[in-house]
C-alpha cells in the first residue's frame, strides 16, 4: 500500500528533502546553497604530513581543512588504478604523494573530513567496491532464499578484483536491473580512474550528487506514492536523472503549484519545530531529553507526570518500552550519528530488561543507516552506535545562543527565514493584504538584509507588496502583522525589505 511521500522543497538559499510516512515526518535533510555535503565525493589528494605514531596522514583534498586518513581506511586496496601507485600501501605514504581518497565523514568545526582509500560507488540496488573483492548482502534482507539468490547473482556479475554489496531495496529488483546497474557503475569507475590520471593536482574527481539525487536514490521504493517538488526546473532534473536509473520513479514525480506553501501544507514545518526542542513528550506523559556533546549524544528517559498504575515496575517498564520506540524514530529523524548513550529508567526485573532491549533492537532495525545496540549496563545505560551520514539536523538548523555564551541553542537564521517565508506566503495567498510588518530581533533583521533573503520573491510574486522588518527584543521567534491598505502606519524602527 502506497502511503509515503518524498517532498523536495527548493528555495533560493536552501533545499530540503522530507520523507513522510502516513503523514508523519520520518527523515528530513537540509542543504544550503553555499554548504553542500561532501560525503561520497572522490578526490585526488596530496599528503601533507604523516603521523607515524597514529599510523595516519593529513591529506589536502581541496577542502577548507585537510582531511584525516587513517591506516584503518587503507587496509583493503591493492591498487587497480595505475602502476604509479594511486593507492599507496599502508606506511608507504610520504609528504607530497598523491592519493585517491573518498570522503566518508563530513568535516566539523573542530575536525577535517574523514577520508578513505577504499572507494565505494553507490547505486540504487548495489554498492560497488572496485578495490575490495567481496560479496555482501544487507542485514535488512532476512529471507535466506532471497539472500542466497542475490549472493549467486552478485558473485557472477561483480567486477574482476572488486566486489558488490546488495542494498535492502535489491530484494525488489529484477536480475536485469541489477546487471544494468553494475555495468553503469563499472563505466563510472573507469571514468573516475581516467579523470584521476588526467588531473594534474589536488582536485575533485567525482561528486556523488546533490542532496536531492542522493536522497531520492536512497529513499525511493514501491511504497512511495509520489515525489512532490515545488520547483519546475528541479522536477525536470529529477525526471531526467530517473530515465537511466529508476524508470518507475518518473511516473510518480508531481509538481506542487498550489498555494501557499508546500511544507506548511504537509505539516512539515510544525513537526520540524518539535524535533529541534531538547525535550520530547511521550504520549503516556513521560519524556525524552536530548543532550549533545562533542563526543556523543545523551538521551535521558523520564517518567515525568506518568503514574500509569500502582505497580512501580510496570509503570517504569511501560515508559521505557514507549521510549525505545520513540528513540529509534528520533535518532533517525534528527540524523544523529556516532555514539548515543541512553539512560533508561532502572528496572529490577531482568526479564523486563531483556524485553526492552529486544524492543529497541527491533525499532532501530527499520533505520536505513547502520545502527547497533549494545547491551544494557547494571545502571540502565544503553550504548547505541549509528553510522554518521551527512550532517546532524541540530548542526544545520540550530545556532549557538548569542545571549548565553553558547550554552544553549536557538533556531538558525536560515531556518527562521524559511518559516517567515511560509508565513508570508500564507498571508498573501488570498491577496487581501497589500503589505506586512515582520517583527524580528536586530540580529535576524540585519542578516536578512545582508544576505538578501526574499530578494527573488520581492522582485516577482511579491513585487506589488510592501514588506517591512521591525526590530524587537524577541529571541528566535517572529511575529507578522498584515496590512490591508497600500498606505499603512510604519514604526520608526522599521526597514523596507528591498
Amino acid at each position: 500500500m502506497k502511503n509515503s511521500y518524498i517532498l523536495v522543497d527548493v528555495q533560493s538559499y536552501i533545499i530540503s528533502v522530507a520523507l513522510l510516512e502516513n503523514g508523519v515526518l520520518c527523515e528530513y535533510y537540509v542543504e544550503y546553497a553555499n554548504a553542500t555535503d561532501i560525503s561520497g565525493n572522490i578526490y585526488k589528494g596530496r599528503v601533507v604530513n604523516i603521523l607515524s605514531g597514529l599510523q595516519s596522514a593529513f591529506v589536502d583534498f581541496g577542502g577548507g581543512k585537510n582531511g584525516f586518513l587513517s591506516v584503518d581506511e587503507m587496509l583493503a586496496h591493492r591498487s587497480m588504478v595505475s602502476e604509479a601507485g594511486v593507492m599507496p600501501g599502508q606506511l608507504s605514504l610520504s609528504p607530497g604523494d598523491y592519493v585517491m581518497v573518498q570522503a566518508t565523514k563530513e568535516p566539523t568545526a573542530a575536525k577535517g573530513a574523514r577520508l578513505s582509500t577504499n572507494i565505494s560507488l553507490a547505486g540504487r540496488f548495489v554498492v560497488m567496491t572496485p578495490t575490495i573483492d567481496y560479496v555482501g548482502i544487507s542485514i535488512k534482507i532476512t529471507d535466506e532464499t532471497t539472500r542466497a539468490k542475490l549472493t549467486e547473482i552478485l558473485t557472477k556479475v561483480k567486477p574482476k578484483g572488486g566486489g558488490l554489496i546488495a542494498r535492502t531495496v535489491c530484494k525488489e529488483a529484477k536480475k536485469s536491473e541489477i546487471v544494468d546497474e553494475v555495468k553503469r557503475l563499472e563505466k563510472l569507475w573507469d571514468r573516475i580512474k581516467a579523470d584521476y590520471e588526467l588531473s594534474e593536482g589536488v582536485s575533485l574527481i567525482y561528486s556523488e550528487g546533490d542532496l536531492v539525487y542522493r536522497s531520492i536514490r536512497d529513499m525511493f521504493n514501491d511504497n512511495i506514492e509520489a515525489i512532490v517538488c515545488n520547483d519546475r526546473a528541479m522536477c525536470d532534473k529529477i525526471a531526467e536523472s530517473a530515465k537511466l536509473t529508476q524508470p518507475k520513479l518518473s511516473e510518480r514525480i508531481r509538481y506542487y503549484d498550489k498555494k501557499p506553501d508546500m511544507l506548511a501544507d504537509f505539516n512539515v514545518l510544525h513537526q520540524i519545530d518539535e524535533i529541534l526542542l531538547p525535550k520530547v513528550q511521550l504520549p503516556s506523559g513521560g519524556s525524552l531529553v536530548f543532550g549533545y556533546t562533542e563526543a556523543f549524544t545523551v538521551i535521558d528517559v523520564n517518567t515525568a507526570k506518568y503514574c500509569g498504575c500502582e505497580n512501580h515496575e510496570i509503570t517504569v517498564f511501560n515508559t521505557n518500552m514507549e521510549a525505545a520506540r520513540e528513540i529509534a524514530r528520533q535518532i533517525r529523524l534528527r540524523n544523529i550519528g556516532g555514539i548515543i548513550v541512553v539512560d533508561f529508567i532502572d528496572m529490577a526485573d531482568d526479564a523486563n530488561r531483556e524485553k526492552l532491549m529486544d524492543e529497541l533492537k527491533k525499532a532501530v532495525f527499520e533505520d536505513r543507516v547502520k545502527t547497533r545496540v549494545v547491551d544494557m549496563t547494571s545502571l540502565g545505560l544503553v550504548e547505541i552506535t549509528r553510522k554518521k551520514r551527512g550532517r546532524e539536523l541540530s548542526t544545520v538548523l540550530l545556532d549557538k545562543c548569542p545571549y548565553c555564551e553558547g550554552h544553549a541553542f536557538t533556531r538558525s537564521y536560515d531556518y527562521q527565514c524559511r518559516k517567515i517565508m511560509a508565513s508570508l506566503k500564507t498571508l498573501f495567498a488570498d491577496d487581501m493584504y497589500r503589505g506586512a510588518l515582520v517583527y524580528v530581533n536586530d540580529r535576524l533583521a540585519s542578516h536578512m538584509i545582508t544576505s538578501r533573503f526574499f530578494a527573488k520573491e520581492c522582485a516577482t510574486v511579491w513585487k506589488d507588496k510592501r514588506i517591512y522588518l521591525v526590530s524587537d527584543d524577541s529571541d528566535d521567534s517572529f511575529h507578522i502583522k498584515g496590512c490591508h491598505d497600500s498606505a499603512f502606519n510604519v514604526p520608526r524602527r522599521a526597514t523596507l525589505l528591498y
